[in-house]
């Protein structure tokens, strides 16, 4: 159960951090182009790009050691 409070946390404190990402103020600092490109829609899109990367590594991040804990149980059950 701390499991799911801990990332729980961390989601919400992902959301705190788009939130300010996608503020108004820091949005009026991207300005001009890169290689052609408007940097606004470089930052917008790899911005999102990054927010899901992050929210996919916190809720899939932990589910490989569960995996392990839930085998090494059965296999302590069936040796009982």
């Amino acid at each position: 159960m701390l499991r799911r409070t801990v990332r729980r946390d961390r989601m919400v404190g992902l959301f705190a951090v788009g939130v300010l990402l996608f503020n108004p103020p820091i949005l009026n600092l991207v300005g001009g182009t890169v290689f052609g490109w408007p940097a606004l829609y470089l930052y917008l899109f790899g911005t999102w790009a990054g927010l899901i990367a992050a929210a996919a590594f916190i809720l899939e991040g932990g589910s490989e050691n569960e995996e392990r804990r839930g085998d090494e149980r059965r296999g302590d059950e069936l040796r009982r």
